[in-house]
């Protein structure tokens, strides 16, 4: 329950039957591949590193992603778990800021860092990024640091753990209804 001062971030990890994500799903051995951040539990406005086109995943960088279209509406029967975070005006704000920074910048896919990740070596690229880097560092540079290790060695599943991290719905994000 949300009191009056209270603001929440979303996280949204996913899981993407893609073949980079089928991919990342086997070598790791888990189910989710793929996480966003969201201001708000709507999902119509995701922030994340991803396809910039649905079918070609080469084109890849910062995207504005949304439940109901682009990537997720061409997979509707994706898999994801929504964790709620709080937070306070003032982070929020922050966030706010660093993600309309990023927004700004030539930020591309880091692919060569999955790599870097998968060997459990911290290494991070001028302007890139893969996606739960990406969200892991606005919230580190937001000053909400919810994991206490290197953005660039996160994987989208370490969200699942997160202490403070309220898990309010799992199932299809084509099903999904804000509360």
């Amino acid at each position: 329950m949300k009191t009056r001062n209270q603001e929440f971030v979303y996280i949204m990890v996913s899981k993407t039957n893609t073949l980079l994500g089928l991919i990342i799903q086997r070598l790791l051995g888990v189910s989710y591949n793929h996480c966003s951040i969201a201001l708000d539990d709507s999902l119509e406005t995701i922030y994340s590193v991803g396809r910039k086109e649905i079918w070609n995943m080469f084109a890849a960088g910062f995207v504005v992603e949304s439940k109901s279209s682009g990537f997720f509406a061409a997979h509707h029967n994706s898999d994801i778990v929504l964790l709620r975070i709080p937070v306070t005006p003032s982070e929020k704000q922050r966030l706010r800021q660093t993600i309309a920074d990023y927004h700004r910048t030539a930020c591309k896919y880091n692919l060569l860092g999955l790599v870097y990740c998968y060997r459990g070596i911290p290494k991070e690229r001028k302007n890139r990024m893969f996606c739960s880097q990406f969200v892991a560092e606005v919230l580190k540079r937001a000053e909400i640091d919810v994991l206490g290790k290197p953005s660039s060695l996160v994987r989208p599943h370490d969200f699942l753990s997160v202490p403070s991290a309220e898990s309010i719905y799992i199932g299809k994000i084509g099903q999904y209804q804000a509360a």
